[in-house]
């Protein structure tokens, strides 16, 4: 059950299968799911775009990925990424944990538990490819989608500079000071140069993320995840019926623009904002803009219904 935290925001889990997720809520209005990347806590979305989300009238629901933050981690031993990665460039199968459907799934789960059986749903990075699955495997449930810094799969469209991907993919350092300092960094380049780098926003997400937020063999079941499903669902979005708005920063070092743009293309009637100078995270000075996008996305679409 829900249990407060603040005056303006409840948060709690709930049990979905096997499984508890972990969530918070702010606002009232028509719900929105929030779904963070690999491996990052539910604060991946910050305080100031939740904020301005429900400052429109929107019931903002933030939601920690099974194997992150506060919800449970999975008893599985990790998927060998090196392996699954040549096994999925040369379309073999692949053996995971767990898959994108099942995280999905998880998503869908939180919200019935909170007596939302339709939704918007909003989801950044591997949490767009998240969304996407959600729209694939329950078009009724959703009035909108929206796909933040995402990719539709496949490795044309999901491998960006080799600099990020090195950040991403090396492993932190064992102790806890030098991890926070390796994140703020990661941060910093994922930002790119366009926008200030906000370091002390980017400090308190990375002690969050070594004090609590995932693990390596937790973060390697999410990349078997990602891999797992890339193919596939790219191949699928032509049948994604749910309304569905792109955004994309210019400067994404990590996954490049060029998936966005597939996106619109693959995905009937998709709509694309293209943000000047973002890279791949929140920074402050876009806030108005993208909660100004999801929140119209959202209300034209409620104008149709």
């Amino acid at each position: 059950m829900p249990s407060s935290s603040t005056s303006s925001k409840r948060e709690g889990r709930v049990r979905v299968g096997a499984v508890e997720i972990a969530y918070d809520v702010r606002g009232s209005g028509e719900p929105l799911l929030l779904i963070p990347g690999l491996s990052m806590r539910r604060t991946f979305w910050p305080d100031g775009l939740c904020n301005a989300l429900a400052g429109t009238g929107l019931c903002v629901v933030r939601m920690d990925n099974r194997d992150a933050g506060d919800s449970s981690r999975i008893d599985a031993p990790p998927p060998d990424i090196p392996s699954t990665l040549r096994r999925v460039l040369f379309g073999l199968s692949v053996d995971v944990p767990y898959r994108l459907e099942d995280m999905a799934e998880d998503a869908f789960g939180l919200m019935s538990a909170l007596g939302h059986e339709s939704f918007h749903v909003a989801g950044a990075s591997m949490g767009g490819m998240i969304a996407q699955t959600m729209a694939l495997l329950r078009p009724e449930r959703l009035r909108t989608m929206t796909s933040v810094m995402s990719s539709p799969g496949g490795r044309r469209y999901s491998v960006g500079k080799v600099s990020a991907l090195r950040a991403l993919l090396t492993p932190l350092p064992s102790e806890r000071d030098a991890q926070i300092e390796r994140l703020v960094e990661t941060f910093r380049l994922l930002n790119g140069d366009a926008f200030p780098f906000d370091e002390a926003a980017a400090r308190t997400l990375a002690v969050g993320q070594v004090d609590g937020g995932t693990s390596p063999v937790a973060s390697a079941r999410h990349l078997g995840a990602i891999f797992e499903s890339s193919g596939r669902r790219r191949a699928q979005l032509r049948y994604v019926k749910t309304p569905t708005l792109v955004i994309h920063g210019s400067q994404d070092p990590l996954l490049p623009l060029r998936g966005a743009v597939a996106m619109e293309r693959l995905i009937p009637g998709a709509e694309l904002l293209v943000i000047r100078g973002m890279g791949h995270g929140f920074p402050a000075p876009v806030t108005p803009l993208l909660a100004g996008a999801i929140a119209t996305h959202a209300r034209k679409v409620g104008l149709r219904r």
